[in-house]
């Protein structure tokens, strides 16, 4: 089993659609679980989970409670939410994260309540899931530090854009200052670059920097997921472009990326 979180530090750079589409590619022929612990809960409505059933489980019931009154993994999981991906189950967010993170400020051990978890219950996830998949939302917070630290592999993603490639290098710089206390190594290990309009030539300018930047060099993932309305489509339908368009050039995409991630290790 390997646990892989996407990060970001800029909205919009489509971090959560890679999640969803590399997840979907993955669920073709292994077991994957999707983590969402973005209160936007922008992962969580594209699988087509219904965020306000009053009744749903999320990963707020993990992070927001006590070891002895955390639900049991199949109680927090949803299962199967996408019919034609059997093999894709997710544990959804909830808004009241929000909340959440107000809670676990001084709280002993912040950092690992995710770890924790995962821990208590490795020998279910590990005979369960082959890759567990985590989003998380544009920042530094708490809950986010819990979702890169028990990950063996982070993915940054960015879209063709000055800001958004600075938000990468930030990112680098900000999570080796937090994980140097927690004792943990450098587990970023991939660069998406997305939305890029091949008719500008500062799309052009700044797949050449990333390619060439110390910050980005060796992690860089060649294959740039290009802007097109298709991806917008996946959120709606509630199904990633192996599903929704199986033949198409934009799922091509996702395959190369899923297959540069395995030359890198994350996969």
């Amino acid at each position: 089993m390997k646990i892989i979180t996407m990060a970001t530090l800029k909205g919009g750079a489509g971090k959560t659609m890679n999640t969803f589409n590399i997840a979907g590619i993955l669920a073709e022929k292994h077991r994957v679980l999707l983590i969402d612990v973005d209160p936007q809960c922008n992962l969580s409505n594209n699988c087509g989970v219904d965020i306000a059933d009053p009744d749903l489980k999320t990963v707020r019931d993990i992070l927001g409670k006590q070891p002895e009154d955390q639900p049991a993994p199949e109680e927090v999981i949803y299962k199967m939410p996408i019919t034609d991906l059997p093999n894709l189950d997710v544990i959804p967010s909830s808004i009241m994260l929000f909340d959440t993170e107000m809670n676990m400020v001084n709280a002993t051990g912040r950092e690992n309540f995710l770890k924790y978890y995962i821990d208590d219950n490795r020998e279910y996830f590990q005979n369960t899931y082959d890759y567990i998949l985590i989003d998380t939302n544009p920042s530094m917070s708490i809950i986010n530090i819990n979702a890169f630290y028990i990950a063996d592999s982070i993915v940054l993603t960015s879209d063709v854009s000055t800001n958004s490639v600075s938000g990468a290098e930030l990112f680098c710089s900000l999570w080796k200052s937090k994980r140097k206390p927690l004792r943990k190594e450098n587990n970023i290990a991939a660069l998406i670059l997305c939305n890029f309009d091949k008719r500008t030539n500062l799309g052009k300018d700044l797949i050449e920097y990333t390619g060439d930047a110390s910050f980005s060099q060796d992690i860089i993932i060649k294959t740039v997921v290009p802007a097109t309305v298709k991806l917008k489509n996946t959120e709606v339908e509630h199904q990633p472009v192996n599903v929704l368009y199986p033949k198409d050039e934009i799922r091509k995409t996702y395959d190369r990326i899923v297959d540069e991630l395995r030359e890198k290790g994350v996969l």
